[in-house]
């Protein structure tokens, strides 16, 4: 099947927003916990914090495996989240040479994106660096139950329903940095009872390998202008 239509992770794939997210945890674990950041190794500097979520299925894993945190804490900390991210004025940027990419796929492939973050946060970012146009999509996680976020298939296959995509017969891919996210295309190929979506592990500037994931990408991105080409090839 012919690619139609790429979609993207959008924190650590799109866009590098380590520092910020830490920033936003450290204000959400006080507010929750009463607690000072400096209480957990995971939030003393960047490189734990990061060790630390490429351990985790998800934010909900993170919040009760590092923090202790119950099912009611963590869905308030998750409700805090926007709130958060949007008093917090520090800048994020986009990879080096991803607008222009996003921007050329934009001419041959309709594009969406599926992630673990808020749609405003998401929407914003996309606005001030000029490609929000580029995208038809956008599933945050306030459009996922709680209990269904990615590894779950269900963002995802609510992005190929709003891209009316989910029985047409074409191919779709789908680019994230995190084992969750090839997990997730693996859920939601089952569901869909057929090899739909294919899976791009984005592993530029990240020093991690996929052998050891339980459903390893069909492709990896090592650099950015791998994306376009395996894109290019697979057609």
């Amino acid at each position: 099947m012919m690619i139609e239509a790429v979609i993207w992770d959008y924190d650590g794939t799109l866009v590098d927003t380590r520092q910020k997210n830490l920033n936003v945890t450290r204000k959400i674990i006080w507010e929750v916990l009463k607690k000072d950041y400096d209480e957990f190794p995971v939030l003393l500097n960047l490189e734990n914090y990061e060790k630390a979520h490429t351990r985790c299925v998800n934010w909900r894993d993170l919040y009760a495996d590092e923090f202790q945190m119950d099912e009611v804490q963590t869905d308030y900390a998750g409700s805090l989240w926007t709130k958060y991210q949007l008093l917090n004025t520090s800048r994020v940027k986009f990879y080096n040479g991803l607008p222009e990419i996003i921007a050329g796929l934009g001419n041959r492939f309709r594009q969406g994106i599926v992630s673990l973050n808020s749609l405003a946060i998401i929407s914003n970012t996309l606005t001030q660096i000029g490609v929000h146009n580029y995208f038809s999509a956008i599933v945050g996680y306030e459009e996922v139950d709680f209990s269904k976020q990615k590894p779950d298939a269900d963002g995802l296959l609510k992005c190929l329903s709003h891209l009316d995509l989910v029985d047409k017969k074409c191919g779709i891919v789908y680019i994230g940095d995190h084992e969750t996210d090839a997990h997730c295309v693996f859920n939601a190929n089952k569901i869909l009872g057929e090899k739909k979506i294919i899976s791009i592990a984005a592993l530029y500037e990240k020093d991690c390998n996929t052998e050891n994931w339980r459903h390893p990408p069909d492709f990896t991105a090592f650099n950015v202008t791998d994306i376009p080409e395996i894109i290019g090839a697979i057609n």
